[in-house]
């Protein structure tokens, strides 16, 4: 999620893929007209809500992508300003004509009610927190259902959480499947890899030393690093997100530093020349001299395209490829989400994802 929301912040799958699915509970007359499934939320919330859901206010910027890769975006009756921003860069043109219903943390109950949908889903800890919001709309009957897609931990089970609410359970499956035979082949080599081998990462986000806590969610970075076979640098620190000193980093003494490509670039990197920029600039800090990283050559600069929001599913890929290319020979992440560009999202390869080049 974080760097959906850079305004508050610079904000794996691996076996925990294969997670129990959240429980979705249909009652008897589920897939009749007017009918309801009971379900529990990524929040833990148990939600009663039409089946299937026909229309979405979507307050969590991570819902439009993976609707969209569902064959339902046409179900989508409002997003949030995170979501906005992606469509105005180009991200979502079929989204171009729908309507705004204010920011996450300030939704416009009023126009989310003009708008009637089924229902509004938004982020799990991210406040307003899902109780909060569902009490603002209890009046108009509009149920709220809590979903990150962001922490890879638990993203297949909100995917299937998700198919379910919209009947789309079979397009679901497919999703999950593609996804998931990526990651059942690095498993495979990753699993050979014992943990004292297995290389540490910095990963930098959009600000000077700004990282990740991998002792809670750490805005899912951690999780993803987990994934690709590496073991985060701060892996005792609870904060999503929090500014370190260049000292403490040193001290800590990284095998691999990861710089996340800075806002406004965002998305839709065109060329390699700010990629590179990125790169040398974190080669170059005498601070960070004397690290494994640097002395060894380890060190990347990444698109957050790959690396943030939902896009998580694919860095542990651009992160195994880093961190091992010698176990990875034929490992292509890019080759990967070039696919998932044209047969989930309709859309043409967006530019360079991380440099030197893997």
């Amino acid at each position: 999620m974080c760097a959906d929301v850079r305004k508050k912040a610079a904000c794996i799958l691996v076996a925990l893929l294969m997670f129990p699915c959240f429980m979705v509970c249909a009652q008897a007359n589920s897939g009749a007209a007017g009918s309801t499934i009971s379900i529990t939320d990524s929040a833990g919330r148990t939600v009663e809500v039409p089946y299937p859901v026909e229309s979405v206010v979507a307050l969590n910027s991570n819902v439009p992508e993976e609707m969209i890769a569902l064959g339902a975006w046409d179900r989508i009756t409002g997003i949030d300003t995170s979501a906005k921003k992606k469509v105005d860069q180009g991200l979502y043109p079929q989204l171009k004509e729908v309507s705004l219903v204010g920011s996450y943390d300030d939704p416009n109950y009023e126009l989310i009610a003009q708008l009637k949908p089924d229902v509004v889903i938004q982020w799990t800890s991210w406040p307003p927190l899902p109780d909060e919001v569902a009490q603002k709309l209890e009046p108009f009957g509009i149920p709220v259902v809590a979903l990150d897609l962001y922490r890879m931990e638990i993203y297949t089970s909100e995917v299937e959480l998700l198919g379910k609410m919209l009947g789309k359970e079979e397009e679901a499956h497919e999703y999950i499947s593609f996804i998931q035979d990526q990651y059942d082949s690095i498993n495979q080599t990753l699993a050979r890899i014992p943990e004292s081998e297995r290389k540490t990462v910095y990963f930098e986000g959009a600000n000077y030393y700004e990282t990740y806590g991998g002792a809670d969610y750490g805005c899912g970075v951690p999780g993803m690093i987990r994934a690709g076979g590496g073991k985060d640098l701060y892996y005792d620190q609870k904060p999503y997100y929090f500014t370190t000193n260049p000292e403490d980093v040193a001290e800590r003494n990284p095998d691999v530093i990861i710089k996340g490509i800075s806002e406004p670039q965002g998305y839709f990197m065109e060329d390699e020349r700010t990629l590179k920029d990125l790169r040398n600039n974190v080669s170059n800090r005498v601070e960070l001299a004397n690290t494994n990283a640097v002395k060894n050559g380890q060190v990347y600069a990444i698109s957050f395209d790959v690396t943030a929001g939902l896009r998580k599913k694919f860095g542990p890929l651009f992160v195994a490829k880093a961190l091992y290319p010698e176990k990875f020979q034929d490992l292509d992440p890019e080759a990967f989400l070039l696919e998932y560009l044209e047969n989930y999202l309709g859309m043409p390869p967006q530019g360079q994802y991380i440099y030197p080049k893997i």
